[in-house]
């Protein structure tokens, strides 16, 4: 389409005066969307993909196309979020059907977008008696809704966004502000109602999140509060020195901290103020627990400190990098992180228990049949639980309908002495005294998450080092920043002591020295649901026992607790054990009927 809009965005040509799914009039498209077979996804999605391609070249009157699109809009999203579960909570490295319906979930929001670009423009072209201010203003408050849409699965994906993603963002807030829209509010049941400013900064905040270093949900729960966030943050064309971050709207790029730019800014740059929405009464924590009412949302405390430190001001990095190639082998979770620590030695050698019962030996190995109880709440690996704990890092997937689906997995198996106890082989990028950069293997379907507890081993380590999943990067290559932990770790197994009789079964647990996170031994224990500070706890290996008092926390996640301690008891227990070996694109037919 081609006109003189203020619109500064190619739309498709118009080469059609019908449309072969309905007729091209509200009432229509209504019957038509509540006759979408939506038992079977991937036909359903398949017709609503048809039917915005088509459109966008079809003639339509700018108010019906307006009225159309607000009709099909509803179903799309129901659909994409359909979609999410093919992509969502899955490995960093996706299959390649499986990145096809991430494209085709791109592609929806973006036919859905463009349409909303064609409406406005229609729109604008009328007789400004006649054309509707309250629907000019909507259909760029749906582009950019649609667009930060894309963003948060980018994100989510821990990617980049494509070119011109941007510039075309910009350029529909320009246009905002031009036609003096950017102020007027819009009416939206499905991401909630705002100015067409709010949404534009919405998409803006999201990109200043560092979501890299934070998991899946955590991200959409970010963005589900970045529209009531967005009406205390100020867009400035003035006084930019004293906003956090700064962008050329000319320009295809997000916002960047004012203190990391480095070339002074010149007219038409804005600004991004957050202290308004900082400085307010309770900070983030307040606003967050002011609307948790009406909307249930439930940051946690972490989350929110994450973001109060993401936009106030640019960190710098506290260790330099230095390059290296150098081989390591990778660890993921508790489990399989303790069996190598522990050069190889099976949890069940872990697991000698005092007998409180006298006319039994002094100790005996639990019995092979007897429930293992942390192993359900927390003992084995926690990556997928679904803890009803409070948590700095929940990695629960949101409630998403569940689809029946199958997918090819190309997905070789990691090297491993052991099936049940999977490492990795991959190369450090770069490293520094708190971690390291290293390259995700791209033929494995290992998951990995920020939070995650990883062991590391290269030629330079007689031992294994312990560390924790900070970022998750996956554009071309899949990289994982890693923060070290300890260096060396000793592998024990831990149970809750109260009234000075276990209560629980064994879980894995390790003792870790101190380290630039905190001074002084430290004892790591998988995410479990009752430990707290101040508990007692009783640690046996082979050979040893002791009991210690809990501490203050010093980090946790979904994944781990980390514990200082005191040492109450420390008792030597004469058991033999033998002795462990030694380590060593836009085609999207193929997909309507797998979805």
């Amino acid at each position: 389409m081609k006109n003189n809009s203020s619109l500064a965005i190619a739309t498709p040509d118009i080469s059609s005066n019908s449309h072969s799914q309905f007729a091209l009039n509200a009432m229509a498209v209504s019957t038509w969307v509540n006759n979408l077979p939506l038992a079977n996804l991937g036909e359903a999605t398949r017709l609503l993909y048809q039917a915005l391609s088509e459109l966008s070249h079809t003639a339509c009157k700018p108010k019906d196309r307006y009225e159309i699109l607000e009709k099909i809009r509803p179903q799309v999203h129901r659909t994409v979020k359909a979609l999410s579960q093919h992509y969502l909570n899955k490995p960093v490295v996706l299959p390649e059907k499986t990145q096809k319906i991430v494209l085709l979930a791109n592609t929806l929001n973006s036919q859905l977008a463009t349409g909303y670009c064609q409406a406005f423009k229609g729109l604008e072209g009328e007789n400004r008696l006649l054309r509707s201010k309250d629907a000019l203003a909507s259909c760029l408050h749906r582009a950019l809704t649609e667009h930060s849409r894309i963003l948060l699965r980018t994100y989510q994906l821990y990617r980049s966004s494509h070119p011109e993603f941007w510039l075309n963002a910009h350029k529909i807030y320009q246009c905002a502000h031009a036609q003096r829209l950017r102020k007027s509010k819009v009416i939206d049941g499905v991401y909630g109602d705002g100015t067409v400013q709010q949404a534009y900064l919405r998409l803006l905040m999201l990109s200043c999140s560092k979501t890299h270093q934070l998991p899946q949900r955590y991200i959409d729960d970010i963005f589900n509060e970045l529209n009531g966030w967005s009406a205390s943050i100020e867009l400035r064309t003035d006084r930019l020195e004293s906003c956090v971050f700064l962008f050329n709207p000319a320009e295809d790029s997000p916002p960047a901290y004012r203190e990391l730019i480095q070339r002074a800014p010149s007219p038409g740059w804005l600004g991004i103020d957050t202290k308004p929405l900082l400085t307010q009464s309770g900070g983030l924590a307040g606003n967050n627990t002011a609307r948790r009412v009406s909307h249930g949302t439930k940051l946690s405390s972490s989350v929110l400190d994450h973001l109060t430190i993401s936009w106030s001001s640019a960190t710098s990095r506290a260790a330099e990098r230095i390059p290296c190639n150098d081989p390591v082998l990778i660890t993921v979770g508790m489990n399989t992180t303790h069996y190598y620590v522990a050069n190889q030695l099976d949890f069940s050698q872990f697991q000698i228990e005092p007998d409180h019962d006298n006319s039994s030996p002094l100790f005996q190995e639990r019995r092979a049949d007897q429930a293992d109880v942390w192993s359900l709440s927390g003992g084995a690996d926690t990556r997928g639980r679904d803890p009803d704990q409070k948590s700095s890092i929940d990695y629960r997937a949101g409630d998403v309908e569940t689809i029946s689906y199958s997918l090819p997995q190309d997905n070789p198996a990691p090297v491993s002495a052991d099936n049940k106890y999977e490492y990795l082989r991959s190369r450090i990028l770069d490293t520094s005294s708190s971690g390291c950069r290293i390259e995700w293997p791209s033929t494995t379907q290992l998951r990995i998450r920020t939070g995650e507890l990883v062991g590391l081993k290269t030629d330079d380590y007689d031992s294994w080092r312990v560390g924790v999943v900070r970022w998750l990067r996956s554009d071309g290559s899949h990289q994982v920043g890693i923060e070290a932990l300890a260096s060396t770790a000793t592998p024990f197994s831990a149970r809750l002591i109260q009234s000075g009789l276990p209560v629980n079964e064994y879980q894995r647990a390790m003792l870790l020295p101190g380290g630039h996170i905190a001074k002084g031994p430290m004892l790591l224990l998988s995410g479990v649901v009752g430990i707290a500070e101040g508990h007692t706890v009783e640690l046996l290996r082979p050979g040893h026992s002791m009991r210690i008092k809990l501490g203050k926390i010093v980090e946790q996640s979904n994944a781990f607790k980390l514990f200082r301690f005191e040492d109450i008891a420390r008792n030597t227990i004469k058991i033999d054990v033998a002795d462990a070996d030694e380590v060593n694109k836009n085609d999207f037919n193929q997909l309507w009927d797998i979805l």
